[in-house]
């Protein structure tokens, strides 16, 4: 029997990979009615994301999941004329540190992977950077103790995201093979502000992770893979001015995604919409 896709949608990330951020925006648009995902009916514990949302709109950066936390945060939503109920599992990003340096997962996780046939997988760019590897030349110009947690081990991150992508389909029980049509995957390069190109989404990740560009090209359909960028706050809230402009307009008035070179979405809702097209 063939398998109807649900629209459950899946966010991965590591630590600092603006998930907490996204889904704030995410929710302040929705709230709002100001993109083509529409809310339904008022959703229930999204403290978290409330609180999130209050920081941006006072000019605050929003802060890190805890470690520890594991809720399910449901929103109910239309989208094209359909009733949906938009899921995200709020988690600390160390958890999926954890499957990467234990290459175990729990069974919380293999819950997650067989119940939500759309990922998608936040990858921020401006923090990849290669170790000795043999698809780059030479070596980066990165002083590996200084970087926060132990995320990058002794391996560029292009091997991590490939082992990240390997456990999650074990779990899901899906083979590495090629032509896979669901989960349907959408990788999403967050924080693109601090890139300062002008590239595509496709050649950012052709440039910073080769390999795992090439794996998931080779393993999912054409039709199930979608790769583009994310600024869900679209500048550093570092300094005063930045501040203001937060405190002047509500946080929705800023962020947006990038699918080609030269197209600024400022819907971010888009990135939801993407991942339930595919």
């Amino acid at each position: 029997m063939e398998h109807q896709i649900n629209n459950n949608i899946l966010i991965i990330g590591p630590p600092n990979s603006g998930k907490t951020t996204f889904f704030a925006q995410l929710y302040g648009r929705i709230q709002s009615d100001a993109g083509v995902i529409k809310l339904r009916s008022t959703p229930k514990n999204i403290t978290a994301i409330e609180k999130a949302y209050d920081r941006l709109a006072n000019g605050d950066e929003t802060e890190s999941t805890p470690a520890t936390d594991n809720r399910e945060i449901t929103i109910p939503i239309k989208w094209n004329e359909k009733e949906l109920d938009l899921t995200f599992k709020d988690y600390g990003g160390e958890q999926v540190n954890e499957i990467i340096n234990q290459l175990a997962y729990d069974k919380v996780w293999k819950n997650r992977t067989k119940d939500n046939d759309r990922w998608i997988l936040f990858i921020r760019p401006g923090e990849i950077y290669h170790h000795y590897d043999l698809t780059v030349t030479g070596y980066a110009d990165v002083d590996p103790a200084s970087e926060s947690d132990n995320w990058h081990n002794d391996l560029s991150h292009q091997y991590i995201f490939i082992e990240l992508v390997q456990a999650l389909l074990h779990a899901r029980a899906i083979g590495i093979k090629t032509d896979i049509e669901s989960p349907k995957l959408v990788v999403a390069l967050t924080c693109w502000d601090e890139l300062n190109t002008e590239l595509t989404p496709n050649n950012i990740l052709l440039q910073k992770m080769p390999l795992f560009l090439q794996f998931i090209s080779t393993i999912w359909a054409e039709e199930s893979l979608s790769i583009v960028g994310l600024s869900a706050q679209e500048f550093s809230l570092d300094n005063q001015e930045a501040k203001d402009k937060y405190l002047d307009d509500l946080p929705e008035s800023f962020g947006y995604i990038v699918t080609d070179s030269e197209t600024k979405e400022r819907d971010l809702t888009k990135l939801i919409e993407i991942a339930l097209e595919l």
